[in-house]
């Protein structure tokens, strides 16, 4: 994609219209995908700010991990039979 969004930087500069169909070819994607770039897509970010299902527990597991011999799956079928 990197080639890709150069090519249309270069004729958006020259402010011409691409070829979309022509472009797609080349690059051996879908016409509709170099449109999407062309108007300003820049794909997926690279991560997610998702908070987890288990934050809201965080401070149990944390006290329940600190007894000497407990372990991660106890914890885990703990909090599962607790819900």
């Amino acid at each position: 994609m990197q080639n890709l969004t150069a090519h249309l930087n270069m004729i958006r500069a020259m402010k011409m219209k691409p070829n979309f169909s022509e472009l797609a070819r080349i690059y051996g994607i879908d016409r509709r995908t170099v449109k999407k770039y062309y108007e300003g897509y820049e794909g997926k970010p690279k991560n997610r700010n998702k908070p987890s299902k288990l934050d809201k527990y965080y401070d149990e597991i944390k006290s329940k991990l600190a007894i000497k011999g407990v372990t991660v799956k106890g914890v885990y079928e703990y909090l599962k039979s607790k819900d």
